[in-house]
């Protein structure tokens, strides 16, 4: 769940906004308590520095909800360690930028519809109607998919924000 602030993110708050799920989840027990943290997205001009190399959170990070944190940091650990191999840490410097690059952007998409109402209720009956667009999307997200499937998504889902 994501939320402005914390008092919204209160489980049965949020759950009393969602009357579908609720229904749907019943009077099922909770299991635990809720959890959570505020991220953000942020990300540094420099990960590297004479012998020193930044992975991970602590190289820039984007926003939880895009769920890429550990494969980011595995994906980062891969490439610092052949770049350190090779004796070049810039090597690593510019894998770092294009494996935040898709990420990024992203988050930068899901946090707009977060907070944009309107967008946000577009972009689920655009999804609502073409699941298909939704899975492509998906694929984008996850990195499966090719350059030329990424810009043709993008133009669909464009048309099909301008048409909604």
């Amino acid at each position: 769940m994501i939320a402005r602030h914390a008092a919204d993110a209160q489980f049965e708050r949020a759950l009393a906004g969602m009357p579908e799920l609720a229904e749907r989840i019943g009077r099922a027990e909770q299991a635990s308590r809720e959890r959570g943290a505020i991220t953000l997205m942020h990300a540094l001009r420099r990960v590297s520095g004479g012998n020193v190399a930044l992975v991970g959170d602590a190289s820039g990070g984007v926003d939880a909800i895009t769920g890429e944190g550990m494969r980011l940091t595995f994906q980062q650990a891969t490439a610092v360690a052949e770049a350190i191999a090779r004796g070049e840490l810039r090597i690593y410097e510019e894998a770092h930028r294009r494996m935040l690059l898709r990420p990024m952007c992203m988050g930068k998409l899901i946090l707009q519809l977060g907070r944009s109402a309107r967008l946000r209720g577009r972009m689920l009956r655009i999804f609502a109607e073409n699941p298909n667009l939704f899975a492509q999307l998906l694929s984008i997200h996850v990195g499966q998919t090719t350059p030329g499937r990424v810009l043709s998504t993008g133009a669909q889902l464009g048309w099909e924000f301008l048409a909604a």
